[in-house]
C-alpha cells in the first residue's frame, strides 16, 4: 500500500504488511491478513513508534503449523527476538527494529475472539470477508457497577497500604480503581477511534489534555496511595452518588492523623 500523505516510518510498516501478505499468499491454506489498530482502521494515529498488529486467518489444518513455525515471517525479514506470548500468537522484533504482535486463527475461532474492526490487507478471492467483522468486542462498561467496584478497590487498597503492603496498594488504587474511573469517564465519549476499549489508559493524554495534572495526582506513585485515593474518590463523587457507609470507612483510612499509618511519608 502506497500513500503519499504519510511519512516514511509509517510507510515502512505498511510495506512490511504487504510483504507479509505476499509471503502468506504463497502458502497453501492461508486465507486472509487483517491489519489492526494503527495499521488497521486507525492509520491517522500511526507514527514512528507504532508497531504491527495483525491477525492471520488460515484453514484449521495449517493453523498450528503457522503458529509453531515462523518461516513465513522470517522469509520477509530476519527476526532477532521472538516470544510466544499466547497459544495463538507471538511478539517479534525484526532486525530493522519493526516490532510486531500477531495471532493466527481459523475462521471458526474468530466469532469468539474480542477485537476491533480491522483493515483487510489481503485475502483469497473466495474468502468470506464477513468473517472478519468482529462478533465479540470489549464488554461494555456499566457505569454504576464500575463506580462501586472502583470504590471497593480504594477501600481494599487503603487497607493494604495501612498494613504496609505499599506496592499492592498502589496497584489496587492507582491501577484497578483508576482504570475503572477512566472507563466511566470515557463511556459514551469520543469518535470511536480515540479510545481503546481494551485499555483505558491508552491515549488519555490526547483525549483529555486538560486532565494531565489530575492524572499526575491520580498516579502519584509508590508510597503516595493516600493522595491518589483522595483524588480518585473526589472524581467518583462527581460521577455518581456514593454509599455513605463505605465512603465513611474510606475516609477513616484516609485520615492522615491515624497513628497506625507508618507509610504516608514514603
Amino acid at each position: 500500500m502506497r500513500d503519499a500523505t504519510i511519512g516514511p516510518a509509517v510507510q515502512r510498516l505498511l510495506d512490511r504488511l504487504d510483504a507479509i501478505a505476499a509471503s502468506l499468499a504463497q502458502k497453501d491454506g492461508t486465507l486472509a491478513l487483517l491489519g489492526l489498530g494503527s495499521v488497521g482502521l486507525e492509520m491517522a494515529r500511526a507514527d514512528h513508534f507504532s508497531d504491527l498488529d495483525f491477525f492471520v486467518v488460515a484453514e484449521p489444518r495449517i493453523v498450528h503449523e503457522l503458529r509453531g513455525d515462523l518461516v513465513w515471517l522470517t522469509a520477509v525479514k530476519p527476526i532477532v527476538f521472538e516470544h510466544r506470548n499466547t497459544p495463538d500468537g507471538w511478539k517479534v522484533l525484526f532486525e530493522d527494529e519493526i516490532f510486531a504482535e500477531f495471532a493466527v486463527f481459523s475462521p471458526e475461532q474468530l466469532p469468539s475472539i474480542p477485537f476491533q474492526a480491522g483493515r483487510l490487507i489481503w485475502s483469497r478471492a473466495d474468502f468470506d470477508l464477513s468473517l472478519l467483522s468482529p462478533c465479540r468486542q470489549a464488554d461494555p462498561i456499566e457505569p454504576a457497577w464500575a463506580v462501586l467496584e472502583a470504590l471497593t478497590c480504594i477501600y481494599v487498597g487503603l487497607g493494604r497500604f495501612r498494613r504496609g503492603e505499599v506496592l499492592a496498594a498502589q496497584r489496587m488504587i492507582q491501577g484497578s480503581a483508576l482504570d475503572l474511573v477512566l472507563k466511566v469517564m470515557q463511556a459514551g465519549e469520543g469518535d470511536g477511534q480515540s479510545i481503546d476499549p481494551f485499555n483505558p489508559s491508552r491515549r488519555v493524554e490526547q483525549f483529555w489534555p486538560d486532565r494531565i495534572d489530575w492524572l499526575k495526582q491520580a498516579c502519584a506513585g509508590y508510597g503516595h496511595s493516600l493522595e491518589a485515593a483522595q483524588i480518585i474518590l473526589t472524581e467518583l463523587h462527581r460521577l455518581a452518588p456514593l454509599p455513605a457507609a463505605l465512603v465513611a470507612a474510606i475516609e477513616a483510612l484516609l485520615d492522615p492523623s491515624d497513628p497506625t499509618d507508618h507509610y504516608a511519608t514514603l
